[in-house]
């Protein structure tokens, strides 16, 4: 695990240091997902759009998987947190 201190500006943005922007290969215009869990930011994700989770997925289930068929609503809830 990598770990870096950084400090929120006057209008409540953070700078990724560049050593951990190359290694989560992160750019300009990269959307996150914050969690917080009381008061304390416990984790920051990449966002993927709904396209690009479909084609990371796709093909996971076929109809000689023994999974049970997805629920759209379940994978819809599960993209969404």
């Amino acid at each position: 695990m990598t770990e870096e201190t950084t400090t929120l500006d006057s209008k409540g943005r953070i700078l990724i240091p560049e050593k951990l922007r190359r290694k989560a290969r992160l750019s300009s215009g990269t959307r996150l997902k914050v969690r917080v869990e009381g008061n304390d930011i416990v984790q920051i994700t990449k966002s993927i759009p709904p396209k690009q989770f479909i084609e990371l997925t796709e093909g996971i289930l076929n109809q000689s998987s023994l999974a049970k068929k997805a629920d759209p609503l379940k994978l819809k809830e599960i993209w969404a947190s």
